[in-house]
């Protein structure tokens, strides 16, 4: 055999080689992308992208449709596979609303089958869960409370407590902060104020402020006991 049937040879088995390593590359991506679409072990046929993120956010994804609600999936940047078995939403006449809470940065696709739909749209926005601060209480002396933080999901809080006093029109004078840490949603907490940094300062007022970070917007709410009677009584 010549040297030039020996590189033509070479060649070809080198073409072979990239060709087979091609098309091993398209089964993977193609059983990948079958992988990814599957809702309840149905292949969902179609596929578009709904939005995409920069940071955490709480989202809320409205499948609107003109016959009947489609088979959804929605898909997490890193390929995780939401729950549908699960996740909480909101059907209309011809709409469901779905709840994304914590969605994490990137873009986020929805798999789908329209059924017998001819128009499928997914408007979307951020959303932020109420919270409402319950059962706020305090000994006597003000330096032990007791409140719990309610809201929709679980998750963490962050809290602060000053100690407001006030002129005799009833205007905001001075106020010190307490304490200020986390607590857990829907568990009740208890403190401990160290109210040795407002000794002899006459009655006051209590205010708490709970609030839950979503991304770079914040939901809050605020409560307040007046124990300036407790005080005089003192």
């Amino acid at each position: 055999m010549n040297a030039k049937n020996q590189l033509t040879k070479k060649s070809k088995n080198r073409i072979a080689v990239f060709v087979a390593a091609i098309g091993a590359a398209i089964i993977g991506l193609v059983m990948l992308i079958s992988s990814a679409t599957s809702a309840g072990g149905t292949t969902l046929p179609s596929i578009r992208d709904i939005f995409t993120l920069y940071d955490t956010y709480n989202m809320t994804v409205v499948v609107v449709f003109d016959e009947e609600s489609p088979i959804v999936q929605f898909i997490a940047p890193d390929g995780g596979l939401v729950d549908m078995d699960n996740i909480r939403y909101r059907p209309g006449s011809n709409f469901v609303q779905y709840f994304l809470p914590n969605a994490m940065p990137g873009v986020w696709t929805m798999a789908y089958d329209p059924l017998s739909n001819t128009e499928i749209t997914t408007p979307y926005s951020v959303y932020m869960n109420h919270i409402f601060i319950r059962d706020f209480a305090a000994n006597t002396a003000g330096s032990e409370v007791s409140f719990e933080v309610s809201a929709d999901d679980a998750g963490q809080f962050a809290y602060e407590i000053h100690a407001v006093f006030t002129a005799y029109d009833n205007s905001i004078a001075d106020e010190i902060l307490l304490v200020r840490g986390f607590g857990e949603l829907n568990e009740n907490l208890l403190l401990a104020l160290d109210t040795d940094k407002i000794y002899g300062m006459g009655g006051f007022m209590l205010r708490l402020t709970a609030y839950v970070q979503y991304g770079q917007a914040a939901i809050r709410d605020s409560a307040w006991l007046d124990l300036r009677l407790s005080a005089i009584s003192n």
